[in-house]
């Protein structure tokens, strides 16, 4: 099951299995992550997370290649990201472009979001996690979806090279340069603090000769029709932000869910199960994510943290994130505050 109900758009598992054909068969590959062969030839279904993570995993183990991502964008063609290449090609400005990346970025992964903000002359488009998704992305995907950005640029400007002042990534230096430094060819920073591209401000900010607005607009309406499908049928994940708006209030009960949702308890039950969940497995990942997050902040009493997770009492929160972390409340704070790193198992 996807983690918070976070998903990629299935097609982008063509250009991997492209990219590892020298090394197995898209069977294997494909059994490996635990995809569903039927759907990834469809732009409207989607894969979970949990099984993007193992796809990437896989990759890099059976090629040997820690810059895998990079060699994937390869074989990306515009049909892979739904209509959300053919807006970029239409669009008047990199500005636009990009604007419009971050506007339907949800197409493409629902765990990650674009920002772009200028600063001296320099605009910089970083890419962050979203806040209920408590895995690191894989490095590889951020590889991918950095270096296919500037490749796409490219294909529309071609003198983009000229224009960029530098990447940050926050993934370790690879073993071998060569692969980011001829796809960037500007200083590269690596272990950084942050995903971010900056381009000097001119450049995003002229003018297109191939701009064409009604290509545009068509797309862009795809886009949207896209989304809303996409927000509607995705019940884990509406179910689990609802939980989490819901939660400070003190009432995140089934029925206030189903009742945000506008829809029946048994209705919420029935679409939750046809997904392999349940109000009760969304509720307690998100406590379990809650609590890390709350113990970390060593002013809040466990008894207050107890309460804002929806527990009776002390010693009902105690047994459970036991169950979830192999440790107490109180020892998992302790080992925070002694700076050990600490994996919390939430399969």
């Amino acid at each position: 099951m996807a983690e918070y109900g976070h998903t990629t758009i299935a097609t982008w598992v063509l250009p991997i299995i492209e990219t590892l054909k020298p090394y197995c068969s898209a069977q294997e590959i494909l059994r490996c992550a635990e995809i569903d062969p039927k759907c990834i030839e469809d732009a409207n279904q989607r894969i979970p997370l949990d099984n993007m993570k193992k796809l990437w995993e896989f990759a890099e183990a059976i090629s040997g290649d820690d810059c895998i991502g990079l060699q994937v964008t390869k074989y990306v063609k515009h049909t892979n990201l739904h209509a959300l290449s053919y807006v970029h090609l239409s669009s008047s400005s990199i500005r636009e472009s990009l604007l419009r990346s971050a506007r339907f970025s949800e197409v493409v992964t629902t765990a990650m979001r674009i920002n772009i903000h200028d600063e001296k002359k320099q605009v910089i488009v970083s890419w962050k996690k979203v806040d209920d998704f408590i895995y690191e992305p894989s490095i590889h995907a951020i590889d991918a979806f950095m270096a296919l950005l500037i490749k796409s640029i490219g294909k529309i400007c071609p003198d983009v090279h000229q224009h960029l002042i530098s990447i940050d990534l926050q993934r370790p230096r690879p073993s071998v340069l060569k692969y980011h430094q001829r796809m960037y060819r500007c200083p590269i920073n690596f272990s950084a603090d942050s995903c971010e591209i900056r381009f000097k401000q001119e450049f995003v900010d002229r003018k297109l000769a191939s701009g064409n607005n009604e290509l545009v607009s068509i797309n862009e309406q795809a886009l949207i029709s896209y989304l809303e499908r996409l927000r509607k049928s995705d019940i884990v994940s509406m179910t689990n932000r609802v939980l989490i708006d819901l939660m400070p209030s003190g009432d995140f009960s089934q029925e206030a869910v189903a009742r945000e949702l506008a829809i029946s308890c048994r209705s919420l039950h029935r679409k939750l199960k046809e997904k392999n969940s349940s109000y009760q497995i969304i509720l307690d990942k998100i406590r379990k994510y809650q609590a890390v997050q709350y113990l970390k902040q060593h002013e809040l009493p466990i008894t207050l943290i107890a309460y804002k997770l929806g527990f009776c009492d002390t010693s009902s929160f105690s047994r459970s994130f036991k169950k979830w972390t192999g440790q107490s409340p109180r020892e998992f704070r302790n080992n925070c505050s002694e700076n050990v790193s600490i994996e919390i198992g939430i399969d």
